[in-house]
């Protein structure tokens, strides 16, 4: 009888707790975010921001897959179900700052002014768009600051 007690209130403890499920609660969801975050900033920190074409590709060539493979890990978390749809609509932004890198990083390998401007454009816009969605999932300030600066480069 203690033994089946014990296991339905270890089952209890687990159920509340999230355990099991896969799920992260909120605020551990937010701390893992946080924590790959800072491990990719502690990546491109030392990196110079690009003043010419080819610093632009060269630049872009060097972050743009440690960036990628930060969302990889993001998208590997197992959000609460109440935070999906934020989290999807963070994930979102990632995935068009991804596509303005590689559009930004194109226009520069063609030495082409016009489509650097619009692609750097198109990277600040799905920048501040990641940033408001993080914000509203609750991300650090530090991670807000630190999350886009890929970003920040031009």
């Amino acid at each position: 009888m203690r033994t089946g007690f014990a296991v339905l209130a270890g089952a209890a403890v687990l159920a509340a707790t999230g355990c099991g499920s896969g799920r992260l609660s909120h605020d551990s969801f937010v701390q893992h975010a946080d924590a790959i975050c800072a491990a990719y900033d502690a990546k491109v920190k030392l990196l110079t921001h690009p003043a010419s074409y080819d610093a632009i590709v060269s630049y872009v060539a060097r972050t743009l897959p440690l960036y990628l493979a930060a969302v990889d890990k993001l998208k590997a978390l197992e959000p609460p179900a109440a935070d999906e749809a934020a989290v999807q609509e963070w994930l979102k932004q990632d995935d068009k700052l991804a596509a303005a890198l590689r559009t930004l990083r194109d226009a520069a390998m063609r030495h082409d002014l016009a489509g650097t401007n619009e692609a750097s454009a198109a990277v600040q816009s799905a920048s501040l768009a990641g940033r408001q969605a993080a914000a509203a999932l609750g991300m650090s300030p530090a991670t807000l600051k630190r999350r886009w600066s890929l970003a920040r480069a031009w």
